[in-house]
Order: C-alpha cells, then sequence, then structure tokens
C-alpha cells in the first residue's frame, strides 16, 4: 500500500513538474511572440538546426515538412502578410519551435511512457492541435504564389 502511494505521489510531482515546464515554455513563447527580431532569429535558428541532417533523424518526412511550413507561417506573420491565426494556435507553433531548438533536457516519465520524448513527438502533437490553422496558411501561401504568377504573366 505504501509502494503505491509512493507512486501516486511521484506521478503527482511529475504532471506537476511538467506543467511547470509548459508554463515556463509558454511564457518563452509570448516573449518571443512580443519581440518580432527575437522571433525572427529563433526562426533562423531554427531553420539552420533543421538544415543538420542530424536533426531530422526519426521524423517523418509529412512531419518534417510541417516543421517547415510553421516556420513559414511564422515568417509570414513576423512580416505581417498573415495574421489569420489564433493566438493560442500561434502561441502552440513557436513553443514546438523554441523545443525544437533548446529541447527540455528531463522529460518526465510518464511523458517518456507515452512516447514524447524527442522533438518529432513534440512536433508531431503541435502539428495535430493547430492542422486547420497551418492547412489554411498552406492554402493561403499556395493562392499568394497563384496570383504572384498571375501578375508576371
Amino acid at each position: 500500500m505504501l509502494k503505491k502511494k509512493e507512486e501516486h505521489q511521484s506521478t503527482e510531482d511529475e504532471i506537476l513538474a511538467f506543467e511547470e515546464k509548459r508554463e515556463a515554455v509558454n511564457n518563452k513563447a509570448k516573449e518571443y511572440l512580443h519581440d518580432k527580431e527575437k522571433l525572427k532569429n529563433l526562426i533562423e535558428e531554427a531553420e539552420v538546426k533543421a538544415k543538420d541532417e542530424k536533426s531530422n533523424k526519426g521524423i517523418v518526412k509529412e512531419t518534417w515538412d510541417s516543421l517547415k511550413e510553421m516556420f513559414e507561417l511564422v515568417k509570414a506573420y513576423i512580416n505581417g502578410d498573415y495574421r489569420r491565426i489564433p493566438y493560442g494556435s500561434l502561441l502552440l507553433i513557436v513553443g514546438a519551435i523554441l523545443y525544437f531548438v533548446m529541447p527540455v533536457d528531463t522529460i518526465p516519465d510518464f511523458l517518456a511512457v507515452l512516447g514524447l520524448t524527442d522533438d518529432a513527438a513534440v512536433i508531431a502533437f503541435t502539428i495535430k492541435k493547430v492542422k486547420k490553422d497551418l492547412d489554411q496558411f498552406i492554402e493561403w501561401k499556395q493562392q499568394q504564389e497563384i496570383n504572384l504568377e498571375d501578375e508576371t504573366e
């Protein structure tokens, strides 16, 4: 009985630690969203890391492509070209990019059991949460490319 109580306390402690880390990443993402230059530098760092072949090991192509689209979305947001994204979705995307660039060193055991142990899992989770918004951005971006082609003809 004591062992079960200790395990329960350990899980509660891990959940609390995770919530604190999630809150810290959330606050950090907000900080970046309020400083365009800092956000621009983050995207540049992320793109450099993404070009490093070691960074994409274990990340499926679809997830990798979506990560690159998230970079594009944030750049369009910074430039003021694209603003049709809910703040919460933008916050999740910036948080995932932060995690990609600066991974958290300690992952609570209960997350490891769920498989959320690396960049790929965090990115995939974020994509799942913001898929609709990311798809709308991709559609918008494709329309911009069509409009640009029409103007040059």
